[in-house]
């Protein structure tokens, strides 16, 4: 993983960025055609994710107030596990996915503040697993794709990533895996690139219900049409097929907070000022976040073909799901 510092020291340099962009690409398509091998999961009781499922932001409201006390005390739980002044530090507690007690690791490049200011992670980017190596918000949609809906290793997964230990991790434990990047503006949909798949998600090459199962962790936000990818997601599900994802998410409000679009002849235009995110296709430069999605997201995904779309709210300090009211999102294909 590479720290800010050196991405900022890279970016720097021209000459760097020429030599580092490449490096790091053959890299992670080397790692990609290498399977990570290991059991499925089963979890058992200590190991369940118990989630809370809500279909509009009035419902959400409600349990907020009513709970008010357990998410202070989850709240509580973030800022205790948070050692004051370090930059780097470990969580014990259980990984479910690796039945393994562990330590997960965590850092403040990416930070938050908590309820005095002090800086803290924004947790669902770390507690990664030192095992799997995979952080809080992967493995929690993991978990949940696994024993909430039942996605077993004979099912036909699709993954909008290929780079990655996400994509190498299914790969060891299912049987019919398909992953992709976006590698290139020029290229089409299911060009091919050292055996790595590229995939434009406003118009996927995939015939229609190729998949039983569609996994985004944190790839929506950065696409310029989310809703020509939600229906295009939709379109290569099976019938009663699911979409599991993770994208950043703002659970007080309605409507997603647009930061940028592109227009008719291809330009970039800003509204809020840049976001970026990491990019394993370009970890130097990293990739532009287009929108912070709202609750609207739920209704734009039954506009797109889904007859059910929840979100879903977890936090297991055990588990190493911390971070408040962590968020994922699941949407159903209608049945035949």
């Amino acid at each position: 993983m590479l720290t800010a510092h050196v991405k900022r020291a890279v970016k720097s340099s021209p000459a760097l960025i020429r030599i580092a962009v490449p490096l790091f690409r053959i890299k992670s398509i080397a790692l990609a055609h290498i399977p990570v091998t290991g059991t499925f999961p089963r979890f058992p009781e200590r190991s369940r994710i118990d989630v809370i499922e809500f279909s509009s932001l009035s419902d959400f409201e409600a349990w907020r107030v009513a709970n008010d006390e357990l998410i202070i005390s989850w709240k509580a739980e973030d800022e205790a596990a948070a050692p004051p002044d370090r930059f780097a530090f470990e969580v014990d507690g259980h990984c479910a996915l690796c039945n393994e007690s562990v330590d997960f690791v965590a850092t403040t490049e990416y930070i938050d503040t908590d309820s005095s200011g002090r800086p803290q992670p924004k947790w669902r980017e770390h507690l990664i697993c030192p095992n799997c190596n995979m952080r809080n918000r992967v493995r929690a949609a993991l978990h949940f794709a696994i024993q909430e809906c039942g996605m077993t290793p004979d099912k036909r997964i699709y993954l909008t990533e290929q780079f990655g230990n996400t994509y190498r991790w299914l790969r060891g434990r299912f049987n019919h895996v398909t992953g992709s990047e976006f590698l290139s503006p020029g290229k089409a949909s299911g060009a091919q690139h050292l055996g790595i798949n590229h995939q434009d998600l406003h118009a996927l090459s995939y015939p229609t219900a190729s998949f039983d199962y569609v996994l985004s962790f944190d790839v929506l936000e950065h696409v310029p049409d989310y809703l020509a990818a939600f229906s295009e997601i939709a379109r290569v599900l099976a019938p009663s097929g699911k979409l599991v994802m993770t994208v950043p998410f703002i659970t007080s409000q309605y409507d997603t907070v647009v930061r940028a679009s592109m227009n008719s002849r291809g330009q970039i235009e800003h509204f809020l000022p840049i976001e970026v995110h990491g990019n394993p296709t370009d970890p130097i430069n990293g990739a532009l976040c287009y929108r912070n999605f709202g609750w609207d997201v739920l209704d734009r995904l039954t506009d797109c073909g889904f007859v059910e779309a929840r979100v879903h709210v977890y936090h297991n300090r055990d588990l190493g799901y911390l971070g408040g009211t962590q968020t994922l999102i699941s949407a159903t294909k209608a049945g035949q």
